[in-house]
Formats: structure tokens, sequence, C-alpha cells
């Protein structure tokens, strides 16, 4: 225990100039003993998940001082990207620790997890029509901690064919949960949301204009941006009026794939570009925009190689911000996301995981043993 406390910083190392005292007793520690504000000081130096949990093990002063509620903040863990329901464990990755996690989360042959969410996964069971086949326009949704096994059940709602896209949020804000209408999202656009705590989904119909838009929720407005024009269109949810109207970035490509996140109260759009070349996809640098709605007069983008101590983590499912200060080994002004490498007609991907400097762009490669990565997810204990 003193050799963790001085790898910790809490105990300083005593100096090799000075000699030991002899002693013909040994001398006996009671580390229960320790004061609660001593052992929270340490749980706090502690950055890994797994040390955490064996640092609340050792007894029971231990884990009164420590509730689960202090788990120091944890770089994000790498989900394997999860297709099949039967699928027995989850497979995350920790870069810090270079350790694989192999865990087996609750469900049964009618559930399966899908996209994490705030340290929960969405779970979504089907109720069989019959002991054969499986009904696709009736199922229930949850969400599930996969560490801790504590799942929040969603109000059962009949999303048409089972289509549906979450937009957001995807972190410190999951009291309000909104989805589109997949059915609906080309033809009429329905919002669909939920409140922690309620029984039922509240639905808004949007604007018939706002077809075939790509939506995200940030700042409880939606903002849609246009597929074919890039134009982005800002609609306050709570009253349904249009507040901006802002013109796509120069330069705007179809192909490119867009993100839009919320850094301090700022509205960050990330604009991922994509080469193609000899049927071999490149994943190119990211332009960083920041929306600005004084310049002018009128809001625009604005292009930025700063965004301060914040880290954009990008995945296949969208986008999760985090700040250096508050998390162990994440550089800030920083974008980590995976790198398809190699993917032509007759060959098998492989993925990579990467880090780039927003302001240089140079490039640094981290370490990935985990087959396909799918979803960054922050790993947490305690309950919502």
């Amino acid at each position: 225990m003193h050799r963790l406390c001085w790898k910790l910083g809490i105990i300083p190392r005593q100096s090799t100039n000075l000699a030991p005292i002899e002693s013909n007793e040994t001398e006996e520690r009671d580390w229960s003993s320790l004061p609660p504000e001593v052992l929270n000081l340490i749980a706090k130096k502690i950055s890994e998940i797994s040390d955490f949990v064996r640092f609340r093990t050792v007894c029971t002063s231990w884990r009164s001082s420590t509730p689960i509620s202090d788990l120091p903040p944890q770089f994000p863990w790498i989900l394997e990207d999860y297709r099949h329901p039967y699928q027995p464990d989850l497979s995350f990755y920790s870069i810090p620790s270079n350790k694989i996690y192999n865990i087996n989360a609750p469900r049964h042959l009618d559930k399966w997890l899908f996209r994490p969410l705030e340290g929960y996964m969405h779970a979504r069971l089907f109720y069989p029509s019959n002991q054969d086949v499986f009904d696709p326009f009736n199922h229930q949704l949850s969400l599930l901690n996969p560490l801790n096994k504590h799942e929040i059940p969603l109000p059962v709602y009949d999303f048409f064919g089972g289509l549906h896209y979450w937009i957001g949020p995807r972190q410190n804000e999951i009291s309000q949960y909104v989805v589109c209408d997949g059915h609906a999202r080309y033809h009429n656009p329905r919002l669909i949301f939920w409140h922690l705590g309620q029984d039922k989904w509240c639905e808004s119909n949007l604007d018939s204009d706002l077809a075939n838009c790509k939506y995200f929720y940030l700042k409880h407005m939606l903002f849609n941006v246009e597929s074919d024009t890039g134009v982005t269109k800002v609609v306050d949810i709570a009253t349904g009026t249009l507040v901006y109207v802002i013109p796509p970035i120069e330069g705007y490509s179809e192909e490119a794939t867009q993100y839009l996140v919320e850094a301090s109260g700022d509205i960050l759009r990330v604009i991922r570009h994509h080469e193609w070349f000899s049927d071999r996809l490149f994943d190119g640098q990211f332009d960083v925009y920041q929306l600005d709605v004084h310049k002018t007069g009128s809001p625009c983008w604005v292009k930025v190689t700063s965004i301060g101590d914040h880290a954009i983590f990008i995945d296949s499912y969208g986008t999760l911000i985090l700040r250096s200060n508050d998390f162990s080994m994440i550089e800030r002004n920083s974008i980590y996301f995976y790198w398809i490498k190699n993917m032509g007609i007759h060959e098998q991907p492989s993925y990579m995981v990467k880090r780039m400097d927003i302001e240089t762009g140079a490039l640094e490669h981290l370490p990935c043993p985990l087959r396909k990565p799918g979803y960054w997810f922050v790993p947490k204990l305690h309950h919502i």
C-alpha cells in the first residue's frame, strides 16, 4: 500500500541517502484506519476503472469512503462494433492501460445492444408475435449500463419498421432524449421526445422542407444540415420557430461527413474529408468551423484551428467532446478517430485509431487490437 501511495504522489519517496533505522520490532500498519479524506484523495488519483474497483474491495472502510460516483473521469474506451444480437460478450479496449475488457451484458435471445449514450447502451427487446417469428414493428427500448447492469426502460413506441435515428443528446443531458422517426424522415419529419421520469413519448412534427436533412440536437435546438446544399436551418424545438438560416461553408461537398458538437456553449461544425483512389478509401484531414452569430449581423461558419482544451472523439455513430483538463491522458485541441486502411472491393478492411492535432494537422497512431472499433464509450459505475 505504501508503494501505491508513493506512485500516486500521496507519499513522497524517502531519500536513498538516509540510513535506515534499525529496529528489532516489525512495524505493523493498519491501512484500514486511514482517514476518509486521505482515502478519497488517493481514489481521485486512480485513472483506471479496474484499479478503482480493486481499491474499493480492500475493506469496508475503503469502500464506504469512496462511493462509485467518485470514479475519476475515464479516458474513453473503444467498444468493438456490435452487430450480432447473440454475441455473448461486449469487447472494450482501454488505450491507457492497453487492456481488453470482455463484459457479459445481461440479455437473452431477443435483446440487442447497440450505440453508447452517456455510459449506457441502447437495448432493443423484440417481442415475438409467435414462437418462431419476430415482430419488427413492436419492441421495447431501454438504456443499459453494461458495467453495473443498471437498466432504464423507455416507453414503448411503434417505430415503423423499427427505423429510428438517435439524434441526441449523446452526453451530459440524458434527461431529455430525442429521436427522429426513420419512416417519416424523408417525407414528414417527426421528432419524438422523452424526459427522464416520464411514461410516454411526446411528438413534434417538423416542416416538410426540413426533409432530407441530417439532424443534430444541441442547446435545446434542432440543427438541420441540408444534404445537397450544406445550408443549416436552426429550429427552436419549444416554439417550432426558425431561428437561423446559416449559409454553407466555402467549398461544401456532399461527399464529406458532417458533425455538429457543442463545446462550452460554442457550436462547432466538423468536416471529415474523404478521398477515393484506386478503389481504396483514404480518410483525409478534418476541418473545424465555429458558429458565429454576430459577424456581419448574420450567422455564419468561421474556420478555426483551436478548440481550446477540448478534444473531439468521432466514431461511426457520431461525436463525443470532452475537456482535456477533466480526463487524464487526453490531448487538448485534438480529434480522435477511426481510420479505415486498405478497403478495396476484394479486401477485408482493417482499422486504426488516430489522433489529429487540429492546429498543425499532425497525426498520431494509437494502439487498438480490436478487429473492428465501433464506438467511443466513457465507462461509468453510478446510476443516472
